[in-house]
């Protein structure tokens, strides 16, 4: 298996944003990707921190995926360079099980990172683009993952971007002494928007809360105490809006700088943008009492949270040693089976002797003598 990454890490947000892929460019992509391997097997990852593209071949694809990658970005393959990183085999193995966890989360222990990755594979795998290495990877990442979430507190105190924006309306809200804001929320359908409608809802900031809502979109929760309005008359409701967040899949902008300048108040106000692509202008944040704050504008906050992770993150990852050590082994032995079967009548009559005398001479002694440990062991099955 290879992979190769875009990720917080590596790209800053104006170049991660070239990398999101909507729904029909991650067709197209695998359409071109099956144009050089045949029946290609692959899953594309993609988040509003990361683009990851898995395949399942043999054959060294990365110059394949870089150059398809480049079509897309309409970036030089030597620049991609600058931004990806590349793992093959175990490390491909281990980084997607890393990821799953949330070990390699902007915050560590995010739960949504484990929805987002379950959601990706359980599409590709009803779309039959997965095989015997992705499927017994991916499932078991999420099965490590579960038994990470159980056993360690690495998400018991976990921060999320919804918890992080309210934080910021709670500080808007006070610093500007406004006693009941208007807050408009842009894809209050989606898993972000919804969580943030949640906590603000919790927070009891006595806001008057708007979500907009596509005609073809999704249902909208807590309609009994939000008001919902029409996605395309969005900007008619500005004058009136404190507060705009927008978190949505969308491919182009919902907030752009001509619309939003010609219908605010002049007033202050702040827009929240948790959304790769980009959802809102980046422009907006140049007009006078204007704010706008985006994803990475959280990174200094969650990484005085991940300091203080430390006991769990070690925690959590001796759990996921301990899985990766079985995983590793699974598909080793699955590589090997066929080759196996082929010499089973070969050594039909191999005693145990003479295959302990065969290993003896092509293992070094820490290795044979851990066979020979094993052999013995009650737990061993040649013995019992």
């Amino acid at each position: 298996m290879k992979c190769i990454s875009i990720s917080f890490k590596t790209a800053p947000e104006n170049i991660r944003n070239k990398f999101a892929f909507t729904t029909e460019e991650k067709d197209d992509f695998l359409s071109q990707l099956n144009e050089f391997i045949t029946d290609a097997k692959c899953i594309i990852l993609a988040t509003c921190n990361r683009t990851e593209i898995y395949v399942e071949s043999e054959d060294n694809v990365f110059s394949v995926l870089e150059n398809l990658l480049s079509k897309k970005t309409k970036l030089s393959v030597s620049e991609i360079r600058k931004y990806a990183r590349y793992y093959e085999a175990q490390s491909a193995i281990e980084h997607i099980f890393k990821v799953t966890c949330g070990l390699d989360s902007m915050i560590v222990g995010e739960n949504e990172i484990l929805s987002q990755v379950r959601q990706t594979y359980l599409d590709y795998l009803q779309e039959k683009r997965t095989g015997y290495e992705l499927n017994t990877t991916f499932s078991s990442a999420l099965s490590c993952a579960k038994k990470i979430k159980t056993k360690t507190e690495i998400s018991k105190s976990a921060i999320s971007f919804a918890t992080l924006a309210c934080n910021e309306i709670k500080n808007f809200i006070h610093e500007n002494n406004i006693i009941k804001p208007s807050i408009m929320i842009i894809g209050g359908s989606g898993k972000i928007g919804s969580t943030i409608i949640k906590n603000i809802l919790n927070k009891d900031f006595h806001a008057k809360i708007y979500a907009t809502k596509r005609s073809h979109g999704n249902s909208i929760n807590f309609t009994d105490k939000i008001e919902v309005l029409d996605y395309a008359r969005r900007f008619e409701y500005l004058k009136s809006m404190d507060i705009v967040i927008s978190a949505t899949k969308s491919p182009h902008y919902t907030m752009n700088y001509e619309d939003t300048i010609a219908n605010i108040a002049a007033k202050k106000m702040l827009f929240i943008d948790l959304a790769l692509p980009y959802d809102i202008d980046r422009e907006i944040a140049k007009i006078e009492n204007c704010k706008l704050i985006t994803i990475d504008y959280f990174k200094e906050i969650v990484k005085n949270n991940n300091l203080k992770k430390e006991k769990a993150v070690g925690e959590a990852q001796d759990i996921l040693n301990q899985e990766l050590q079985k995983i590793y082994k699974n598909i080793i032995y699955h590589n090997a089976l066929a080759k196996i079967q082929a010499e089973n009548e070969k050594y039909k009559d191999f005693s145990l002797e003479k295959f302990l005398y065969y290993l003896k001479d092509r293992l070094d002694a820490k290795s044979f003598a851990n066979v020979i440990n094993t052999i013995q062991s009650d737990e061993g099955s040649i013995v019992r």
